[in-house]
């Protein structure tokens, strides 16, 4: 008859090499979920710039344009929070900070301070731009990087039978500053600027889509008269099933509108559009052109002889090249000419280089 104890004991052992044989999964799952809890996704952009252009009071030479810190994270099965800090020579301005929710089926939450999703060109980060310089238009009537304010979006997955997407929103007034040249801020009680977004995509062939979107921005001004902005897009995006590193196109282009609602009646304030062409030539070259027009619009080249700006209807064409190695960098060689109707200077011709780095993280930009 065996004793208790020696039984026991090799119980053990056997459970013990049993144990050391099996693979652990569980616990690498529990390791990896606390360490992404604690360690959000951490990315960084950086911009430099270079711009060649006599009529501009600017001296040659590099620019550092901004450092952009993303971090994103998952905060629960309900949320996840996106942010992402620019930093310049002179601020520091939390350009997005917003929760996106991930459990309701056909409809995304997003609050916070959030990029309105107006246009395609505002839904753009900076250093995701396709020229150097943003769209005169832009400049003129929802912010050179689009509409941002703090408030809430849902977007709807419509049941269409093509892809069709509805966004609205509604938003803290703002402006008029330098970002927001569309003045939504009274402060009436009844005063909460809103936004309506409907895109629209089709597949043409296996390689190219068809984009068509529409836009509204509404509230009331620092003078109670209500303002709006409206918008139109339409792209055009080849990206080929096979080789898709080595080809394809982009064409695209938007008109907005910025107006005012007095007597009953909308008036037209300043208004203008672009067009795109952008080619890949190969796996690390990209080429572009633009043309673009915006009238009753600034320019930083439109000034008076005291050097005051001026307003007036501008013409810019642009062309460019860029070497883009990889999905973390490019060099972009860029050059533009633009004429306007008033000012010191009617003509401006300036030749710009961009380069832009990216390290860690970076969430993915619209397509």
């Amino acid at each position: 008859m065996l004793r208790p104890i020696p039984v026991v004991m090799r119980m053990l052992a056997c459970l013990a090499a049993a144990l050391a044989l099996m693979p652990a999964p569980a616990a690498a799952q529990t390791s990896s979920l606390y360490s992404n809890l604690a360690n959000p996704a951490i990315g960084m952009n950086a911009l430099f710039s270079g711009t060649a252009a006599r009529n501009l009071d600017r001296a040659y030479g590099l620019h550092f344009d901004e450092a952009e810190i993303s971090l994103i994270s998952v905060v629960d099965p309900y949320w996840t929070l996106v942010s992402n800090i620019v930093f310049t020579q002179g601020a520091v301005d939390p350009e997005e900070v917003w929760a996106r929710s991930t459990n309701i089926p056909a409809i995304q939450l997003k609050l916070g301070k959030i990029r309105g999703t107006f246009g395609k060109q505002g839904l753009l980060h900076t250093h995701a731009f396709p020229f150097v310089e943003s769209p005169i238009v832009m400049v003129n009537t929802i912010g050179e990087e689009g509409f941002k304010a703090a408030g809430a979006e849902a977007a709807w997955l419509t049941p269409l039978p093509w892809y069709a997407e509805l966004t609205g929103g509604v938003y803290e007034p703002t402006g008029p500053d330098g970002d927001h040249p569309l003045d939504l801020g009274s402060t009436r009680h009844d005063n909460v600027p809103f936004l309506g977004h409907l895109k629209n995509q089709f597949d043409l062939d296996d390689a190219t889509t068809l984009e068509v979107g529409e836009s509204y921005l509404q509230g009331r001004g620092g003078d109670g008269v209500r303002r709006a902005a409206l918008g139109a897009d339409v792209t055009f995006r080849n990206v080929p099933p096979r080789n898709s590193n080595r080809g394809g196109w982009i064409l695209m282009g938007e008109y907005i509108q910025k107006g005012s609602s007095a007597g009953g009646s909308f008036v037209r304030e300043e208004d203008g559009g672009y067009a795109s062409f952008q080619y890949r030539l190969s796996q690390v070259w990209w080429a572009g052109i633009r043309g673009e027009a915006a009238r009753n619009s600034v320019a930083d080249f439109m000034v008076d002889g005291a050097g005051a700006p001026l307003a007036g209807a501008v013409r810019r064409g642009a062309a460019n090249i860029a070497w883009m190695p990889s999905e973390f960098s490019f060099v972009r060689l860029e050059y533009s000419h633009a004429r306007a109707n008033r000012g010191v200077h009617r003509d401006d011709d300036r030749v710009m280089v961009q380069m832009s780095y990216t390290i860690g993280y970076h969430p993915a930009h619209a397509y």
